[in-house]
């Protein structure tokens, strides 16, 4: 899967700088997790948009923005390179599910 997401341009190595954002993987309960996470100053700006009831600030839609178009990104590279995707059960991201086992591979077991 990295060599699919470095393929579509992603950048799978861990960020030099936990407040720079981009793709986040991670396993979870045996399941590879895959994700968006935008810079953190646009975090922190639409948080307290958010928190002030300001839903229709500049922040909070270049968040959403932001979040949209990646999950879509994410969901198109993975689905079209075969990969089989849920939402994350916390609704951040991507679970991608194994692969069913050919049935050429399960009688060589």
């Amino acid at each position: 899967m990295r060599f699919d997401l470095e393929t579509a341009g992603f950048c799978t190595s861990p960020p030099t700088d936990r407040a720079q954002g981009g793709l986040v993987v991670s396993v979870d309960q045996g399941n590879v997790v895959v994700g968006w996470l935008s810079h953190a100053r646009l975090n922190t700006a639409a948080l307290a948009m958010v928190n002030a009831d300001q839903l229709e600030a500049e922040a909070v839609t270049r968040f959403e923005t932001v979040r949209d178009a990646m999950n879509t990104a994410l969901t198109a590279v993975l689905t079209g390179f075969g990969y089989r995707i849920r939402p994350n059960t916390n609704g951040l991201g991507h679970r991608v599910l194994p692969l069913p086992i050919a049935p050429a591979a399960r009688r060589s077991r």
